[in-house]
């Protein structure tokens, strides 16, 4: 996998590479940036380089064939940590974090080092965190730790402090839809480009918005709050539970199609406050454009800016794993008494 698989994040391997040929290659980076842009992919990338047994670190260019390179491709490097937030757990917990030290004080099995990526570092509370600092100040030599976020903002700022914070951009659509159009997610250029640009430069999103039947119950929510008659609060939740419950029984995967839909109805919101302000929505999806135009004349902007608010929370509250429904039956509950009114006069 080299680095010209990971496309958009040029400047990130070019600031890296810099300081690993400088000799000043930090010890702990804090990869921070929106969802699904290739955070995640780019951390187990540079991994693959670090722990490289062929080329030098200073060229941050893994062989890709070497044994180290091989098992880090694998999952099965000795000197490879990884950690994360449990699927049934709120936040990521102190015991995670502690295994995790303990582990990587250990000497490296392979080579000289050990890296760990640590995910959801976003949900890591302050217990999880202070108990994270005296490894993020004195990590073992050599060792280099990941940690992956959304935002430098929701961290503490002693966690802060240690690291190098790294900021990823969402893709460029182009680049984006190139991507897409590799993987087999999308057949033609138009729909890859109709993706990327609902996809906000991310490829996890894009990936999901790909789904045919996400398009189909998308187009119906939509257009149903947009319609004069407005929705049914009761309805949409038992909808959107049955949508979600297509994706298989595990918990995460059913949590990541209600959250995808939440994108969307904060997208479709957005594209009204551009509306009521002049300015042409940003979407490529001519029925979107006409939903959005109905919301704009029905809306007042203080009602849109609740609306928008309201979708990101719910998104917020189904990260930290809260109960599903609840969530879904207080979420159209507030969407209904509002869409639901008469319109503007």
């Amino acid at each position: 996998m080299p680095w010209h698989s990971i496309r958009g994040h040029d400047r990130v391997v070019d600031e890296l590479r810099t300081a690993a040929r400088s000799g000043r290659f930090p010890h702990a980076l804090l990869f921070v940036g929106p969802e699904g842009v290739g955070k995640r992919t780019f951390a187990r990338k540079l991994a693959q380089a670090l722990l490289c047994e062929e080329r030098p670190e200073a060229d941050l260019d893994p062989c890709g064939a070497c044994a180290g390179c091989v098992q880090v491709e694998g999952g099965t490097h000795p000197d490879l940590l990884a950690a994360g937030r449990p699927e049934d757990k709120q936040e990521l917990p102190i015991k995670v974090i502690r295994d995790l030290c303990d582990e990587f004080g250990l000497k490296p099995a392979r080579g000289g080092r050990k890296v760990a990526i640590v995910d959801d570092v976003d949900s890591m509370n302050e217990e999880a965190a202070n108990a994270f600092l005296k490894t993020l100040e004195e990590p073992p030599p050599g060792a280099v730790l990941i940690l992956l976020g959304t935002s430098a903002e929701r961290q503490l700022e002693t966690v802060v402090s240690r690291c190098q914070v790294v900021r990823f951009e969402p893709l460029p659509a182009d680049e984006l839809a190139a991507t897409l159009l590799e993987r087999g997610v999308a057949a033609e250029p138009a729909e890859a480009m109709k993706l990327a640009t609902l996809a906000d430069g991310s490829v996890g999103r894009a990936v999901g918005l790909a789904d045919p039947e996400l398009g189909r119950y998308r187009r119906d929510l939509i257009d149903g709050l947009a319609s004069e008659g407005g929705i049914d609060p009761a309805e949409q939740v038992k909808r959107l539970d049955a949508f979600a419950k297509q994706a298989g029984k595990e918990s995460a995967a059913q949590r990541r199609r209600v959250r995808l839909m939440l994108w969307e109805l904060a997208r479709l919101f957005r594209g009204v406050l551009w509306q009521t302000a002049g300015l042409e929505p940003p979407s490529p999806d001519p029925d979107d454009r006409r939903a959005i135009a109905r919301l704009a004349e029905r809306l007042e902007p203080e009602d849109v800016f609740i609306l928008a608010e309201r979708a990101m929370d719910a998104d917020f509250h189904v990260q930290r794993n809260l109960n599903l429904t609840m969530l879904l039956e207080s979420l159209f509950h507030d969407l209904a008494k509002v869409v639901n009114r008469p319109g503007r006069p």
